[in-house]
């Protein structure tokens, strides 16, 4: 009776206060208005200030606030200014009370509290750090360099949204968002978490595990001790290799087995066969082999598995053999048995010649199993409504890839496929930490948001953490729940910072939020989940369909991870370097290389500092080699007549490394018939399509220009079709403004490769002339590097005047910069001769594609330089439509293999010095200009000899403008007929209704 006495009196001490001279909660709110507008403005985030509920606790108020007031990022300084602001602007209506504690969503003020995110190397103390527990990763590579302050020892699980999935009551397999604005939310975010993020990682030294399949290889080769199921001859998508064994070995227990061409949900390959085991000694005397019979040339990621058994060593040692050598692997085997564990990924070339072996060294007493191997991502395979989806396997939902990872199919708790795709991803990583033994750090689900602006601003990005699951704020390892929300504040304001300082300023920071989302609530570890941006809106995906827009948020999302991890564990950190520039690599003699470059400096980042370099060679048509380490920016490498040498650099430090450097080649033929000739890589360029933007009509616009890729795209499902403004979005069938087709979808697009100089090297060494290459950057930094060259070859590609988004910061990726001038004009005034060819040489000084603001003076004098220096001007930006110079063919179409010109410029002679050489099959237009003065002479392309087909026409033009030179012999008068196709001169070509402009 006592006891319910005392409660009776509490509650009513806490009781919500209507008694005259205590306020109530109503009498704020011009109060919290106030405060609202002043968060907003200081946070820059859109929430709201909202007082529910009074209770008297003693003598003073204790304040409960809505949960929209945690949606701010609050920091202690925040929360002193806050509670100043609150008693200051509520003093008359406070009455004289004091104000005992400021609650919202659950929580006091004060333990919504995160540290701010820092740049110099040391974490940030706060109340959730835990002492980091001394780990063996899961995978290391043999012979690495050792990163010591970056994420080694980390295991991170990642997934990017959604993905193609089958809707039962539709019976169709279908995108789970709407097509819009030339690509999906279901393959959008791929481009950052496959091509960018998860690199990024792993170069710090980061073991990453995601329930997605993460290779883009449509191929797909298993090699087994089991035998697997008939393949029918039609059946190439997925084949398999051979295993063998040398030594002792025997069967360890149930294992993989590839029985169906085609699964059932239920099923688990990892069930139906068998493994094997050995037993380790000092000296390795049992090996298993598996030999793949690889089908086409191309990357595969290779993935291997083995049998749980508490004896398994926690260093086996793998050794795959691919066309650029061998790379070394040790795996810890007491983690991760039953599924598959990603290595990396390797060139292979067709047919047998690559394997993966494991040895059975170790300790005594210890054990190594063998299971499957695979090579390549593949295709879909799980069958649902009779059929599997046709698509390739990164595609799909996670849900379709974890059966062919051996996931129970316990997991699937859900009726939908639909539910079951976002639901089992936290589960699918618990089970990997409860039962493989996986010591997941963090996750991140890497999501965009939809929704538009009415005015086409800018949506943003919103961070999502959750404080309670099945009302615990403990994970089980009695961890605070509450540390996921520094790790979401920490993601989200570098993302937020690192845009508004390179790309646009008012980017928009949404909420950070407390929500109950299944990918932020089920992983029983510091978990968030990021909407970067809104895909629906026109003004995001400005900016997001920028590779190097994607570029900089990855090493955001990448940096956030980091440094949280080092608060967390107390322990320094450095940001790993940004790639090197201004490279260069000439020939000292005919067996000597002289390598150069510089580190990149990282102005957002002081720790990003390189230490050293690894310098990767590829020679002729192989793959490069593991490389050699070099601690200053310069390199000599011996080299071999007859061969063409390719280099490319990455740079490291105590965080990790790099990015790789654009590819440079140099090559000696085993006769010479003239002097060197430099290559000049003037086609850096990564961009995002072009766009129209009126009031009413806008979108996407490939017909302006199609932008480019970096390496390839995978995000590109087909052509805007929808450009009316005003229309809302209905269904995902009818998505409104900026719906898109998806004919391209799963297909993968080509686009800048940095690896031209080989290409053009490789005609030089074919024609009999020594060559080497440098960067554009070095070309026009250091005029003492093109000194002792009389032949210039410069590549500028689809290189084009290119704006990020509205344009907040300069333009770049200008063909002919004021340093490129400067540069030409004292290489022609030397006596210099030059080829140039690019697809945007005379539109991108005559017009302006993506709306650049341009000074006029600046132009004028832009078109004076290429008619005076180079001898050509602009006719037309649309040259042909068909892929022809003269009868040659070149790539044109979007495809896998090359980037495309879809319209190369049209261009003629500035003056008489000059006449027109070749043109446009189908059109007649000009195409390529001969210039001559009486010091230099200059060959002008308005296509880009890379982009033809065939090797010997490439050949035959770069011999001909030689010729013209004068190194190669007698050049041929304009009309002649030479190597299958026409040199035309003005007025050799007439069509009905065709004036040349000349």
């Amino acid at each position: 009776m006592r006891k319910l006495f005392l409660s009776l009196c509490l509650l009513m001490a806490l009781a919500p206060l209507h008694a005259q001279g205590v306020p109530r909660a109503a009498d704020f709110k011009v109060v919290c208005d106030t405060l609202t507008a002043r968060c907003n403005r200081r946070f820059k985030v859109k929430s709201c200030v909202n007082l529910e509920k009074i209770y008297l606790r003693g003598e003073s108020l204790d304040l409960y606030f809505s949960n929209n007031l945690a949606d701010y990022p609050w920091h202690n300084d925040d929360i002193l200014w806050f509670l100043g602001e609150f008693n200051k602007e509520g003093e008359k209506t406070l009455q004289g009370h004091t104000v005992g504690s400021y609650m919202t969503a659950g929580c006091r003020l004060e333990d919504l509290e995160t540290p701010r995110i820092g740049n110099d190397g040391k974490p940030v103390s706060f109340r959730y750090s835990v002492k980091p527990s001394a780990r063996i990763p899961l995978v290391r590579r043999e012979g690495a360099r050792r990163i010591t302050r970056g994420l080694s020892g980390r295991h991170i699980v990642l997934w990017q949204s959604h993905g193609l999935y089958y809707n039962e009551q539709q019976d169709l397999w279908r995108w789970q968002r709407a097509t819009l604005h030339r690509t999906v939310e279901d393959m959008y975010t791929q481009s950052y978490v496959l091509q960018y993020l998860i690199p990024m990682l792993e170069n710090a030294g980061a073991c990453v595990l995601t329930p997605r399949e993460r290779d883009i290889q449509r191929r797909e080769v298993v090699c087994d001790n089991d035998s697997c199921f008939v393949r029918e001859p039609t059946f190439a998508v997925r084949t398999h290799g051979d295993y063998s064994e040398t030594g002792t070995w025997e069967t360890a227990g149930t294992g993989f087995a590839d029985l169906k061409q085609e699964y059932e949900i239920t099923d688990n390959p990892f069930r139906m066969g068998t493994a094997r085991k050995a037993a380790c000694s000092v000296t390795p005397s049992s090996f298993a082999r598996w030999t793949p019979t690889i089908p086409e040339r191309g990357s595969y990621a290779v993935y291997v598995s083995y049998y749980y058994l508490r004896t398994n060593t926690r260093s086996a040692r793998y050794k795959v053999h691919h066309l650029g050598g061998d790379t070394e692997f040790l795996v810890d085997q007491r983690k991760g048995g039953g599924t598959w564990i990603y290595l990396g990924t390797f060139e292979f070339a067709p047919g047998s010649d690559g394997y993966v072996e494991l040895e059975n060294k170790g300790g005594a007493g210890e054990t190594v199993t063998a299971d499957a191997v695979r090579f390549g991502g593949g295709m879909g395979k799980i069958r649902r409504g009779g059929r599997v989806s046709g698509m390739p396997s990164f595609a799909e939902g996670a849900s379709y890839w974890m059966p062919w990872a051996g996931a129970d199919s316990t997991l699937r708790a859900w009726e939908t496929d639909y539910t079951n795709d976002y639901a089992t991803r936290g589960a699918w990583a618990n089970m990997m930490k409860d039962k493989k033994g996986i010591p997941f750090d963090c996750s991140l689900a890497f999501h965009t948001d939809a929704g538009v602006t009415p005015n086409d601003s800018i949506v943003g990005t919103l961070s999502i953490y959750t404080l309670k699951n099945e009302n615990a704020r403990k994970f089980t390892d009695g961890g605070e729940r509450m540390t996921s929300r520094t790790y979401a504040d920490f993601v989200q304001t570098q993302i937020v910072e690192d845009i508004r300082t390179g790309f646009e300023p008012a980017w928009q920071r949404r909420q950070l939020w407390d929500r109950s989302y299944s990918e932020s609530r089920t992983p029983d570890f510091p978990a968030m989940l990021l909407e970067l941006l809104s895909h629906q809106n026109f003004a995001d995906m400005k900016y997001g369909l920028d590779p190097s827009f994607r570029f900089n948020v990855s090493r955001a999302v990448y940096k956030g991870i980091l440094k949280y991890l080092s608060s967390r564990y107390g322990v320094n950190y450095t940001v790993q370097p940004l790639p090197v520039h201004a490279f260069s690599a000439t020939l000292e003699t005919d067996t000597t290389v002289c390598l150069r470059w510089q580190p990149t400096r990282d102005q957002l980042e002081p720790t990003a500092r390189s230490k050293g370099y690894t310098v990767f060679t590829r020679v002729d048509d192989g793959a490069f080699d593991e490389g050699v380490y070099v601690t200053d920016p310069e390199a000599y490498m011996q080299i071999e007549s007859g061969h063409l040498y390719s280099y490319k650099v990455v740079a490291w430090n105590e965080g990790g490394s790099s990015f790789p450097s654009e590819i440079l080649s140099v090559g000696v033929p085993l006769q010479k018939r003239g002097g060197t000739v430099l290559i000049v890589n003037n086609f850096d360029r990564v961009a995002a399509p072009a766009w129209i933007d009126t009031p009413g009509y806008a979108g996407f616009e490939s017909r302006l220009d199609n932008g480019m890729p970096y390496l390839s795209d995978i995000t590109y499902i087909g052509e805007n079709y929808e450009f009316t403004r005003p229309l809302k979005w209905e269904s995902d069938d009818a998505p409104g403004f900026g719906g898109s087709f998806s004919d391209r979808a799963g297909q993968q697009i080509a686009g800048n490769s940095f690896d031209y100089p080989s290409v053009h090297g490789a005609s030089m060494l074919r024609l009999g002339f020594p060559f080497c290459s440098m960067s554009s950057e070095a070309f026009c930094a250091d005029t003492t590097l093109a000194a002792s060259y009389r032949t210039l070859d410069l590549i500028c590609g689809a290189q084009l005047t290119t704006k990020s988004g509205r344009g907040a910061f300069p333009a770049r990726f200008k063909v002919f910069p004021k340093s490129m001038q400067t540069a030409l004009t004292a290489w022609t005034r030397r006596g210099g001769n030059v080829i140039v060819s690019g697809s945007r040489i005379a539109t991108d000084v005559w017009g302006n594609v993506y709306g650049v603001r341009k000074k006029e003076a600046a132009g004028e004098q832009t078109q004076e330089f290429v008619q005076k220096v180079l001898g050509f001007r602009y006719v037309t930006s649309h040259g042909t439509n068909i892929g022809m110079l003269a009868d040659m063919p070149f790539y044109h179409t979007l495809n896998s293999e090359f980037y495309a010109v879809p319209e190369p410029d049209g261009i003629t002679a500035a003056d008489s010095g000059g006449s027109v050489w070749l043109r446009y099959g189908g059109s007649g237009v000009p195409a390529a200009v001969r210039y001559h003065t009486d010091t230099y002479k200059v060959v002008s392309f308005g296509v880009p000899l890379e982009c033809l087909k065939h090797d010997p026409d490439r050949d035959r033009v770069i011999r001909d403008a030689l010729e013209f030179f004068g190194l190669y012999g007698t050049a041929d008068s304009p009309g002649s007929y030479q190597f299958g196709f026409l040199y035309f001169t003005p007025s050799d070509l007439r069509f009905p209704g065709f004036m040349d402009a000349v």
